[in-house]
Parts: C-alpha cells; sequence; structure tokens
C-alpha cells in the first residue's frame, strides 16, 4: 500500500531537495519495471546513479495525476538496483506548513524472469537523504536560497549508507492537502527588463573580472571565463517573489547558472548586500529540452541566467509572481506621488504575504511576531481578509515556550527568545479579534494567553520588566538605546499588552483576572517616566491605549518629542505616524508620511527598505533588506489621511479625526467598526475607486 513519506528531520526545511533511495534484491533478473512519482514540485528518477526521468508537477492528486516512468530499459537483466527519487519541493511559502511539506508518493513494481514481482511502492521500506551539496560550506554571500540543486553531482558519492535514513509515512489524516490555498500567479515579461546580454569572455574585458566570471564569487570556484559561456542580465522593476521556469533545449547538454539578487552591483551585475540576499542555482541539463523551476522565497529584483557548454542552447525563461490571493488595497488620486507610494507598498506587502507573514527577505524567511502583526493590521484594514491573521496568531500559541513565553520566530528550529515580541502578541491577539469579530480564534487562543500573563507576571519587578537573560534579544526597534529609553520602551509595551490582555479577558467573561490585569497597568503606568520623555515609550502608549489613559502619562511634552524623533525604520515611522493623529497632529502625521516614505522613494525604492533615515547619509537601507513589508505604512497611512480614520484605534471616538488637507482621494478601510469608504469623487485621470487602478513601479 502506497503512502506519504517525508524525512522526519526536515519538516521545517524550506524548498530542499531530498533524495528517496529503494535498494532492489532479486534472485532472478528484473525483466520490466514501471514507477507512478507523485511529488507537489520537480522530481528526478535515477537507476544506478543515471538520470531516467525528469517532471516538474505542481499540486499533484497522487490518485489521478501521478506520473508513470517506464524503468524497463534502465533495470532489463539486472538482480541489484538502486532507484532514486530527488524531490524537491518548491513550495509556496509552505515551509510554514507541516502538512504541505510534500514529500513523495510511489506506486509500481519490478517483474524478474521467475515472476515475482517486487513493490516499488512508497513506505518506510524506502530511505530518504538530504543531498551534500558544494554550496553548503560556502561564504554566506553566496549560498542559495532557492535550493533548486539539480545537479547530478548530488549523486557524486555514491550509494553507500552514510547520510541515509528511514522515509516517514504520514497517517492518512496528515497526508499533504492540495491546492488548500487561494494563490494569486501574475505573469511578469522578463523580456520587457532586460538590459544586457553577451558572452561572459566579452564581459570581464569590460567589467570586474571576478563579476564576469559568472555567479557572484562562486564563478571563479566553478568556472573558468569562456567565450561559449552566454548570459542575460534582468532588472525588474520591482522585489519580486515567485516562481521562475526556465526551459532549455540542447544537443549535447549544458549547465546553467541562476542568479537572483535584491539588487545590481555597479556593473549592472545582480548582487547581495550584507544579509547575503543573493541566490545561485546550477542545473546540469541533459540533452533534448527540459524545463526547470526555481521558487525564490526571498525577493530579489536583479536576475542573471548564464548558460556554459553549449554555445548553441536555446534558453526560453519566464517568471510567476506568489502571494497570497487578496482584493487590491484600494485608494485613487489624482496625484501621481501619492499613488506611487502605494503601489510601492503594494509591491512591498504582496512578497511577504504567503501562507504565513513572511519578514521576507531575511535570511530565515521568518515569521517574527512584529513583523507579522504590523502585516496583519495592514491586512486586516486593507483587504478585510482574514484567514492568515488567524493563522499567523495560532501558529506563535502553537510554539509557546515552556515558561509561557511566545516565541519570537516560529516556527523554526531555532528559538528566538525576544521579550518585547512575547509581550506583542497578546495585541496582535486583541487587535486580531477586534476586527473579525471572531471568539472562537480567542477561544483557542485562550490557553497560550493565560499562560503568557502568567509569565510576564513574573517578569515584573521594582525596577521595571526584566528582559536580562541569557540568549534574550531585547529589540524594539533598530535604534541605539540608552538603558533607560529601552527600559521605559519595554515597560510600557507592557502595560499595553496589560490594555489588550484585559480586554480579551473581559470578553471572555473573565472579569476578576480584567480588574487585576488594569490594576498591574496602571501601577506600570505610575512607575514610568512622567512626562515620558522618550519617543519609542510615548509611542507605543499613544499607539495601543485609549487616548483618555494615554495622554496623561505622556503629557504635553510628546508631541515636541515626537517632533525631534528621527526615525530609522519604517515599522516604528508607522506607528509614530498614528502616535502623532493620536495627538491631534495630523499635518506632523503627513509630514512624516513625506520625509519618511516620499524620501525613501526619491533615494531609489522600489519596495520599502528595512532601514531608512532621512536625517542621516542612508543609502539603500544601510545594507539591511530592500524589502520589507514592515515598511510598508502607507498602504494604510494614504486611505487614513483622506478618510480620517484610525482603524487600529481602541474606540471609534479615539479613531475618528479631520481627514488631511491635500491628500483628497477615492479610499476605503475595514475597521472594527465596519468599512469606511469615500466614493464620491472620480478623478479627472480616470482611476477611481472601484477599479483600484495603480501604475507600474518603475
Amino acid at each position: 500500500m502506497s503512502a506519504w513519506i517525508w524525512d522526519a528531520f526536515h519538516r521545517e526545511t524550506p524548498n530542499q531537495l531530498l533524495l528517496f533511495r529503494r535498494m532492489l534484491r532479486s534472485a532472478a533478473s528484473i525483466e520490466s519495471a514501471w514507477i507512478e512519482v507523485a511529488t507537489p514540485g520537480s522530481f528526478r528518477v535515477w537507476v544506478d546513479g543515471e538520470i531516467v526521468a525528469h517532471y516538474d508537477v505542481q499540486h499533484v492528486d497522487a490518485l489521478t495525476e501521478a506520473v508513470r516512468v517506464d524503468l524497463s530499459d534502465a533495470l532489463a537483466g539486472r538482480t541489484r538496483a538502486t532507484i532514486v527519487v530527488g524531490a524537491y519541493s518548491l513550495g509556496i511559502g509552505t515551509h510554514h506548513q507541516r502538512r504541505s511539506l510534500g514529500g513523495l508518493w510511489t506506486h509500481g513494481a519490478a517483474r524478474t524472469s521467475d515472476d515475482e514481482e517486487l513493490s516499488l511502492d512508497s513506505s518506510s521500506e524506502w530511505q530518504v537523504r538530504v543531498p551534500a551539496s558544494w554550496r553548503q560550506n560556502a561564504p554566506q554571500m553566496v549560498w542559495s536560497a532557492g535550493y533548486a540543486e539539480w545537479s547530478d553531482r548530488t549523486l557524486d558519492t555514491g550509494f553507500d549508507d552514510d547520510g541515509w535514513g528511514a522515509a516517514v509515512e504520514y497517517p492518512g489524516e496528515d497526508a499533504p492537502p492540495l491546492g488548500e490555498r487561494d494563490v494569486a500567479e501574475r505573469l511578469v515579461r522578463l523580456t520587457d527588463h532586460v538590459v544586457e546580454t553577451g558572452t561572459l569572455a566579452a564581459r570581464a574585458a569590460t567589467a570586474d573580472p571576478d563579476r564576469a566570471t559568472g555567479c557572484a564569487a562562486l564563478g571563479a570556484i566553478r568556472h573558468e571565463p569562456g567565450g561559449d559561456s552566454r548570459y542575460v542580465v534582468i532588472h525588474l522593476p520591482h522585489q519580486l517573489v515567485g516562481f521562475l521556469e526556465v526551459e532549455v533545449t540542447t544537443a549535447i547538454g549544458a549547465t546553467v547558472d541562476v542568479l537572483m539578487g535584491e539588487r545590481a552591483d555597479d556593473t549592472g551585475w545582480p548582487t547581495c548586500i550584507r544579509q547575503g540576499i543573493l541566490a545561485v542555482d546550477t542545473v546540469v541539463v541533459p540533452e533534448g529540452r527540459t524545463r526547470h523551476r526555481f521558487w525564490h522565497r526571498r525577493t530579489f529584483r536583479a536576475l542573471a541566467i548564464v548558460v556554459h557548454g553549449d554555445p548553441d542552447a536555446v534558453v526560453e525563461s519566464s517568471f510567476r509572481t506568489i502571494t497570497a490571493s487578496r482584493p487590491h488595497a484600494l485608494y485613487a488620486t489624482d496625484d501621481d506621488r501619492s499613488m506611487r507610494m502605494h503601489a510601492v507598498s503594494a509591491a512591498t506587502v504582496a512578497v511577504g504575504r504567503q501562507d504565513l507573514y513572511e519578514d521576507c527577505p531575511l535570511r530565515e524567511g521568518g515569521h517574527y511576531v512584529a513583523d507579522a502583526r504590523i502585516q496583519a493590521m495592514f491586512d486586516l484594514a486593507t483587504t478585510g481578509v482574514t484567514a492568515t491573521a488567524r493563522r499567523s496568531v495560532l501558529a506563535f500559541a502553537m510554539g509557546q515556550d515552556a515558561d509561557g513565553m511566545i516565541p519570537g520566530l516560529w516556527p523554526s528550529g531555532t528559538r528566538h527568545r525576544i521579550p518585547d515580541f512575547a509581550l506583542q502578541w497578546p495585541c496582535y491577539l486583541d487587535e486580531a479579534v477586534r476586527f473579525t469579530d471572531d471568539d472562537s480564534l480567542l477561544d483557542e487562543a485562550y490557553p497560550a494567553l493565560l499562560r503568557l500573563i502568567d509569565w510576564a507576571d513574573g517578569r515584573w519587578t521594582h525596577s521595571g520588566f526584566t528582559t536580562d537573560e541569557p540568549g534574550w534579544w531585547t529589540f524594539i526597534d533598530w535604534y541605539e538605546f540608552t538603558p533607560a529609553e529601552l527600559q521605559a520602551a519595554v515597560d510600557a509595551q507592557y502595560a499595553v499588552t496589560l490594555e489588550s490582555s484585559a480586554a480579551l479577558t473581559e470578553r471572555r467573561r473573565d472579569t476578576g483576572l480584567a480588574e487585576r490585569l488594569r490594576d498591574r497597568r496602571d501601577e506600570v503606568l505610575a512607575r514610568l517616566a512622567s512626562p515620558v520623555r522618550f519617543p519609542h515609550a510615548a509611542t507605543i502608549l499613544l499607539c495601543g491605549l485609549p487616548r483618555a489613559t494615554a495622554l496623561p502619562v505622556v503629557g504635553p511634552e510628546a508631541g515636541s518629542v515626537l517632533h525631534e524623533f528621527a526615525v530609522e525604520t519604517g515599522y516604528f515611522a508607522f506607528q509614530v505616524f498614528r502616535a502623532r493623529i493620536a495627538l491631534g497632529d495630523v499635518e506632523g502625521a503627513a509630514a512624516l508620511l513625506e520625509s519618511y516614505w516620499g524620501g525613501m522613494l526619491d533615494a531609489g525604492a522600489a519596495t520599502w527598505w528595512e532601514r531608512y533615515s532621512p536625517r542621516r547619509e542612508v543609502v539603500e537601507s544601510t545594507q539591511s533588506s530592500l524589502c520589507h513589508p514592515w515598511s510598508a505604512g502607507p498602504i494604510v497611512a494614504l486611505p487614513m489621511l483622506a478618510l480620517g480614520i484610525d482603524p487600529f484605534a481602541r474606540s471609534e471616538s479615539d479613531a475618528r479625526f479631520a481627514p488631511a488637507a491635500g491628500y483628497e482621494a477615492a479610499a476605503l478601510l475595514h475597521t472594527p467598526w465596519g468599512v469606511i469608504r469615500n466614493t464620491g469623487q472620480t478623478f479627472a485621470s480616470g482611476r477611481d475607486l472601484h477599479r483600484g487602478r495603480q501604475p507600474n513601479v518603475g
């Protein structure tokens, strides 16, 4: 009986090639054999190291769409043979959903000359391994994020027992679901964005030879500059995440290198920045016509395809962006600058919205509490779709540590202990419940909330909320805090956490606990410096507490404190934007929108950077990521200014303000009090709310 099988030790590894092995032994020679293969991704079949078949299959139904491979020619006359199936699960952020990881399903048999039938069905009789790679020990800036290692070098080590383990069968209820999610794919015409073609030898004569030889630093290791190595360089309009498909026709075989980088270097070649956001993937292509798909879950904007070995090889490529399906975030105005700012925001949030909210494009493609929370805020307010936020909130609850702390990053094999992120999780839950009225979400998350409350209770001392523990990282923001500033910010976050926790427990009619939590909130606020002199603390309080509670604490100095605050991340810039509105300074909020995101736009951003400061000479995000969805505040800030509503305020009375002058637009936002819209104006350019048109981002 066939079953889905997997590798128990790599269930959370994204886009990983796994090799599955079945060793045949018989007394009589094999006369015929066949195997049906299903895997939601690309696969290859080898017999004793010789490739037999290559297929690209997506979202396959094992019972109706499995691919039949004839093994008779490869196995005829043998009594011993080793069949290897390489399964490369491309995924769509699928490393965040255990049951979507895929694996392998096979059904088949080999028949011998004495009429014995040897089963090739997938079961625990198969073995599995993660192949060794020439890339794995390379410097970080050249390692691959795509893992599309289809090089036959994966089998160089032969078929000894080193590194092989038993495959694990899925229980029936854990079989990988197929087509579970709505996914939006959009074709990007790569030919529209070609900037350079040529040979590596010719490029070496006019550019940095190390770059021209191929594949970032990797080229110098693997290839000598040669006239037969041809390339094409493509610069895309903004950062993308999705599938690159390369179709290769060659008469003699070839090697194809695919480079995906966040930006281009001074010579136009794809390159990386400090975090090593560059993928270098290699395909060793057999003769004939083959198709190869690359899933690059980090964003990239610069692409190069290099062909070695066959000067006459024909390579055709296409790209489809991938994101969870959503209606357009609707905003329309005649002001092209605002429309461009909104379009950059839409492009930025799309790449991080996969199965969960990814902090694209860090190495982990990580699901971090603070990143996910702010992305969910954008998602809930602009689209009204709740599924991803719900799944995200519960994912963190599922990963809760034994002491009650919510992990800063989950799922992950690394235990990220970030206490202020743990404190943000009840706020995230509170916002999700307020927007969705989903009491079943609160019911599911409530046990984790109670454990978190107990954990936080134990951290509150006479000196404030304690976060100084081995291996802990207190984040708050990418900012050079003094000890006093950091403590004030953490204590402010604890006060807001208590406010959200009280609201949630009250909703569950646990009034005694709600009263205790509000008493603790008042105790925390009383110990804060008054007035709050620190911009992070003031911002957190103004964004998370009722106005009547926050304003007396932050005091009259808060406006000048926030006016002088040099914001350096889009993550916190959006919070400061909201804090200025809470103070009644709508003009100041609009000025921040222009100075921060407008300044980043003028500096060349086509998706919003992780870090930027208009008060310092910051070029390309201070070498942090060039596409970070937590920085996409304008997707909500622009319609907020047009509609005069802050959808994240704790009450509708706190949320309302006079729309900002100069931001007249057709806009729509979802709020806990219903959909707020302005559809009364159709603009001269023809942009209107119902079409939600967005310009191309160049």
